[in-house]
């Protein structure tokens, strides 16, 4: 009866201390805790009643382990039950919630040293501790009582043996208590979605008497299985050998790393090449405008260890693998270390030529080889192949004089299934919402698409590397094969003739200009936002007069190249998969061809007063057959550069005087891609003196009104430039077109997306043709005007010049006349994407809203986009295209 009595004392106060752990966690907030009435003091009063439970269930564990002489096996038994737990729920939150961080991974394998479970640390420590303190003499444990701060754990008193279970089965529940997971999802919901507090209380003390159970049950299955591991005897003789161990250190750890030498040689090596890799890609290079402090190398080897460690497993796989396809160590070290300190350097060279690290593109493509090959000297290329050839000679020889023992069968066939596993899950990657690229996103890898040369900072060039492996273009059509091809060729063979009766003109004789505006958009349609007075005026009386309406982003605070991609090609991004995030980077390098809109003309220009590299342009643009690209830092430079106030970038003045001077120079049948920089992100109010002047009446909820008026004062800049942009080309003798475009809103907008989505993707665009084209045949658009996509401009182009179309033109106009707006509505921060209709009014369409006519033409667009970019190129051969 009595032992009854002690063992259900145990459990209550078991019981009461778990819920203790959970009431009062400043993240579960069971009442508002600053309220003073009989609720709370009755909350209390409870509260100090779970205290009390705590504190007798902790003199109790003490008691028992006062004298507890198998303390030692235990321990690490019950450190290996605190892994088991931390790493279960890592993998359980991964796997079930599909969440992953790196924090707390380190927080499941160093539970002790990172202090996750105070209690379980305690736990572990005096079973550690208690059988050298029981060894004492009664005076020095009196002293050390008094020393210590908790001195109720070395109370007198006899062992009841039986209480090991129950201990173990405390413990355990006491880390499964302590779990976030169990804590969010469980608790939580007694806590924030059941109002009676007296029913939140029965809630809580439910969940912990199931966390018990539970914990009882895991603590047995646990340790029968952690007892019988080699790992928990061989700490029970180390145990018993600490003293000497603790005496004479240097020979154990001599010892230790002479038994374990080639592991910690071969994990050293790979550590020593991931920074080594990771410091070639800073080497030398400018970094751009982003922190410098966030894009040090010394940053990302002391704060994103994650990142590093990934690496440093993928090269100790490639050692692996290679030991066991060779059977010798050194050779295996020799040839691994050679072939990154290769790739690293080639990477390095390219960062230099084309400020972007080596892609799988330039790994299939020989052109690209011979193109960097031209750059380097043949001393650089003589040197690396004769430094691998020595490396290997070095490893034969010591693996001849310091032989290493081989893997057996089975390792290597581990070996090999582990490599396989890693390098090939790089396939998985970039699937959105993947359990790997939660993984890979928890550690620290982030792409960076839109700009290779930082990812290859923060990730390092493998990881970087890897992460464009995984690019599905876009799922294929329904239907597609050459003959369907053939067949959509001849009908737009036929549209184009049927369109080009009543054109005269040819685009090769007109000079076109696409204009996109960096983040311009009329801030007053954002739902919420007043503002007073007009910060555009010049722009809007434009619209009344000319080609205008507007466009459709597929992006909100960025995707910039994405709509320039769409513009150039005519191709919507709604169509491919969630993997291409960013054509330019991702697709075009390895396209062996890329039609684009300027190939129709005698000559191309793009000018972008900002720094090339972003979105892998420099590339990009080569591939689309531009004749030159002007940017900071090129041959062709960039003159005339201001910068208005504090603002970090170059205004809109100083592109349109450049791309001005192309225009005045170039003879017609010139394309001309001009991409400004001035309303780039961040605003600061530091920008502009004069930002107070558009302060705003009126903003949605969490919308700062400095940021907004900081934009909208830069509108008022860029409004000016174009005027007198609009003036000077209407001097010009020769005839021009302007489509002016804004990419996307900036995302400074604290909106509902679900609610305010689609306005949160509208911009402003306009198609001007200047005074000597009008004289000359071109007109301004009355119809399907008001709503149009980005891969629209071309065909319009084609219509206000009057000038006649290709095939594949003839498709885009059809595409243009009888199909909504396409566009991708992306969620805040383009965290999550969907295909969207826009019809003339705004609304969205659904695909199932489409006629069977418009239905039938999306289809032949998605099969011209699958060909051009993911298919066989049939278009090509079938001249659909000029």
């Amino acid at each position: 009866m009595k032992k009854i009595i002690v063992n259900s004392g145990w459990l209550i106060a078991l019981l009461l201390t778990v819920m203790n752990l959970w009431m009062w966690d400043s993240q579960l907030q069971f009442s508002n805790y600053s309220e003073n009435n009989l609720k709370m003091a009755v909350l209390q009063l409870v509260h100090v009643i779970l205290i009390i439970a705590e504190l007798w269930l902790l003199m109790q564990l003490g008691r028992t382990l006062k004298r507890h002489r198998l303390g030692r096996t235990r321990v690490i038994t019950t450190w290996l039950v605190l892994v088991a737990y931390g790493a279960g729920s890592v993998l359980l939150q991964l796997v079930w919630k599909n969440q992953f961080y790196f924090s707390d991974l380190l927080n499941a394998v160093f539970p002790i040293t990172r202090n996750i479970f105070p209690l379980a640390t305690a736990y572990i420590i005096a079973m550690a501790t208690f059988p050298r303190v029981n060894e004492l003499s009664e005076v020095n444990r009196r002293f050390l009582g008094k020393v210590l701060v908790g001195m109720f754990l070395l109370q007198k008193n006899q062992v009841i043996g039986e209480h090991q279970i129950l201990n173990g089965g405390i413990y355990s529940s006491l880390v499964l208590a302590g779990l976030p997971l169990l804590r969010s999802h469980y608790v939580g919901f007694a806590a924030g979605h059941v109002g009676n507090l007296g029913l939140k209380i029965l809630l809580v003390a439910i969940i912990a008497g199931a966390v018990m159970a539970v914990g009882f049950v895991a603590n047995w299955c646990l340790r029968r299985l952690f007892s019988s591991l080699a790992i928990t005897q061989h700490y029970e003789r180390w145990v018993e050998e600490l003293p000497s161990h603790l005496m004479e250190w240097p020979a154990w750890l001599k010892k230790f790393c002479h038994r374990h030498w080639p592991a910690l040689t071969a994990v050293g090596a790979s550590y020593l090449l991931a920074i080594i890799g990771l410091w070639l890609t800073f080497s030398d290079l400018a970094l751009g405008p982003a922190n410098p402090e966030y894009n040090s190398f010394s940053y990302q080897v002391l704060n994103r260890q994650g990142t590093l460690i990934f690496t440093t497993i993928l090269i100790w796989l490639f050692f692996k693998i290679l030991q066991s396809i060779t059977s010798k160590y050194w050779l295996s070290l020799c040839l691994t270390s050679g072939l990154m300190l290769v790739f690293f350097i080639a990477d390095h060279i390219k960062l230099g030529l084309r400020d972007e690290p080596i892609l799988p593109a330039d790994v299939t493509s020989v052109q690209t080889f011979g193109e960097i090959l031209k750059f380097v000297s043949v001393w650089v290329v003589i040197a690396g192949v004769v430094g691998v050839l020595l490396l290997v000679i070095i490893g034969l020889i010591l693996d001849h004089r310091y032989r290493v023992p081989s893997p057996n069968v089975k390792r290597r066939l581990l070996w090999t299934v582990l490599t396989v596993c890693f390098f090939g899950s790089s396939a998985l990657w970039n699937h959105t919402n993947s359990r790997i690229s939660s993984f890979l996103t928890g550690l620290g890898n982030y792409p960076l698409f839109y700009s290779q040369i930082e990812g290859a900072h923060q990730n390092g060039p493998i990881i970087q590397f890897m992460n464009n492996i995984d690019v599905t273009v876009m799922e294929k059509p329904a239907g597609y094969s050459r003959a369907r091809m053939e067949k959509i060729v001849k009908e737009y063979q036929v549209v184009a003739k049927e369109i080009n009766k009543d054109r005269k003109n040819s685009l090769s004789s007109q000079t076109i200009m696409f204009n996109l505006s960096e983040s311009f958009s009329n801030p007053k349609r954002v739902p919420g936002v007043k503002i007073k007075g007009n910060p555009i005026p010049y722009i809007l009386s434009l619209k009344k007069t000319t080609t205008s309406g507007l466009m459709m982003s597929s992006g909100y605070g960025g995707g910039t190249a994405n709509m320039e991609y769409m513009t150039l090609t005519g191709l919507a991004t709604a169509n491919f998969s969630s993997t291409m995030q960013t054509p330019f980077s991702q697709l075009v390098p390895g396209l062996a061809r890329n039609w684009t809109f300027n190939k129709l003309f005698n000559y191309a220009v793009s000018v972008h007063p900002y720094q090339g590299i972003f979105y892998s342009r420099i590339t990009a643009y080569a591939k689309f057959g531009f004749n030159r690209f002007y940017y900071l830092g090129s041959k062709y430079k960039i003159t005339d550069q201001k910068r208005i106030k504090n603002n970090p970038f170059l205004s809109d003045e100083t592109a349109y005087t450049n791309a001005l001077r192309q225009l005045k120079n170039d003879e017609s049948g010139t394309f001309i891609n001009l991409v400004t920089i001035q309303n780039h992100m961040p605003y600061m109010t530091t920008d502009y003196k004069n930002y107070s002047k558009w302060l705003l009446t009126s903003v949605s909820e969490g919308t700062d009104k400095g940021t907004v008026a900081t934009y909208t004062t830069g509108l008022t800049y860029t409004d000016k430039a174009v005027k007198q942009f609009i003036k000077q080309i209407n001097k010009i003798q020769k005839p021009i077109t302007v489509v002016f475009y804004g990419d996307h809103l900036p995302g400074i907008y604290n909106n509902s997306m679900a609610k305010d989505g689609t306005k949160l993707h509208e911009t402003d665009y306009f198609i001007y043709s200047n005074t000597y084209a009008r004289e000359h045949g071109a007109r301004t658009l009355t119809s399907n005007t008001k709503v149009v996509s980005p891969n629209d401009f071309m065909a319009m182009v084609a219509e206000q010049t009057n000038s006649k179309v290709t095939p594949y033109l003839a498709l885009m106009t059809k595409v243009y006349e009888d199909l909504p707006a396409v566009s991708i509505n992306t969620g805040q921060n383009n965290s999550t994407a969907s295909l969207q209709f826009t019809n003339s009014k705004g609304q969205v369409v659904k695909y199932s809203q489409l006629t069977k006519k418009q239905k039938r033409l999306w289809q032949d667009y998605k099969l011209v986009q699958y060909d051009l970019t993911a298919g066989k190129q049939y278009l090509y051969q079938l001249h659909m295209m000029k």
